[in-house]
């Protein structure tokens, strides 16, 4: 019973294609054929004139077929005539394909798309149209060697052509080996990725690797989207691979602000937001280089969440998140805070006290024990917005050397 409605869906999914792909031909062909040719009744005054034109006898094949006006064997006889005219139409040889399709002949159909599949080169628009008819015929090896050009050629095609594949053939394994080619890797992780299908995401991105078609792009991508489906472990494997381990014992990526942030993955992500301007500091700094600046212009009540890092963590452990800020003249009883949370669930929210006013550089410490299903936190500088008369905050902090540090064992923070 299962076996049977996986069948009569295929075949509904089938023919909506089909139907899209002559809707699509409609639009990309019919325009030209009459641009060229006229009105329907010209082309058959045409071709009544010039009856030993292999092209005419197609084009109004094609029309006939298309606008089912005619009957099959006059559609049928004409696609045959233009063929004897000129044996190398592979349009005339889909054509007929098509109308034994339709008349459930099937082995004179896989007879007729073979012929067209031997006729080259084949445009991309006919190869698409000949793995279409493939499929529909039920032949997997016919149709994957023409959606594999088609999918490598045509950039704009190809969401389509894996669609087809996973409502069709549905076997990743196949699609991986005989659709897609070491070139278009990269945009089968995305489409993968954007169906939210993780396991068929890991070999993947193994062949990606040993093709060499790694990007920065993509690994930010991937490892975001692994970070999502709480693959944390294998995520930041990834991200160490790519752009090493940070260099000391603090998890925190980058927590000096030395280097530019990269703005995905695990280092820090900054946004924008009007009201307040986020910059470094190569004036005022606790420790390196530079530190990080918030300046607020006083003329907002902001929401700020703006600057956050993903951390990979253990489950139920216990850790120390430190840092050294500064502040001069910040308003408003909601100041900057430090908070904390797991990523996947928003569980164990925990945040810092408010830092208002103007402080030298300051340590300020958050410990927090993560709970047992929490394998990431994200790690936020934060200001609520407020709902005082005086709401709109001014004034300027700076943060610098945050770290974060695993503490004790898990028997010890069990019995503390």
């Amino acid at each position: 019973m299962k076996n049977t409605s996986k069948r009569n869906y295929q075949v509904f999914v089938l023919l909506a294609l089909s139907l899209f792909f002559l809707e699509e031909t409609l639009r990309l062909g019919l325009s030209s054929i009459f641009s060229k040719k006229g009105e329907l009744e010209s082309m058959e005054k045409g071709l009544f004139l010039n009856s030993s034109s292999a092209e005419l006898n197609l084009d109004l094949a094609r029309v006939y077929h298309m606008l089912m006006q005619g009957d099959e064997k006059r559609v049928q006889t004409l696609y045959v005539r233009s063929i004897e005219l000129n044996p190398l139409l592979t349009s005339s040889w889909l054509g007929l394909t098509e109308v034994f399709v339709e008349n459930g002949e099937n082995e004179k159909a896989l007879a007729t798309l073979g012929r067209a599949l031997e006729l080259i080169p084949l445009s991309i628009g006919q190869l698409w149209e000949a793995s279409i008819l493939a499929l529909r015929l039920g032949s997997k090896t016919m149709a994957l060697d023409s959606l594999r050009i088609v999918a490598k050629a045509d950039p704009g095609r190809r969401g389509r052509v894996f669609d087809i594949c996973w409502q069709v053939i549905d076997d990743p394994e196949l699609i991986l080996n005989n659709v897609v080619s070491d070139e278009i890797l990269p945009s089968y992780l995305n489409y993968l990725i954007s169906k939210d299908k993780l396991d068929e995401t890991f070999p993947v991105w193994k062949r990606i690797k040993r093709a060499g078609v790694v990007s920065d792009v993509n690994t930010f991508s991937y490892v975001e989207f692994l970070a999502r489906k709480d693959e944390v472990s294998e995520a930041f494997s990834i991200w160490s691979e790519m752009f090493g381990k940070g260099g000391n014992d603090s998890l925190v990526w980058n927590g000096g602000f030395e280097n530019d942030p990269l703005g995905r993955g695990f280092d820090w992500q900054i946004g924008n937001l009007d009201g307040v301007n986020i910059e470094f500091d190569k004036t005022k700094r606790f420790r390196g280089e530079e530190s990080l600046r918030l300046k607020f212009d006083g003329k907002h009540n902001v929401n700020f969440h703006h600057v956050s890092q993903i951390i990979p963590v253990e489950p139920d452990a216990g850790y120390r998140l430190t840092s050294y800020m500064a502040t001069d003249h910040i308003t408003t009883r909601n100041g900057i805070v430090w908070e904390v949370y797991c990523y996947t669930n928003g569980a164990m929210r925990k945040r810092t006290a408010p830092l208002t006013g103007t402080t030298d550089w300051k340590l300020i410490e958050l410990s927090f024990h993560t709970p047992p299903d929490c394998k990431s936190v994200v790690i936020r500088l934060r200001r609520y917005k407020s709902e005082k008369f005086d709401r709109y905050i001014s004034g300027t902090a700076w943060v610098d050397d945050v770290k974060l540090l695993r503490i004790g064992t898990k028997t010890n923070d069990q019995n503390r």
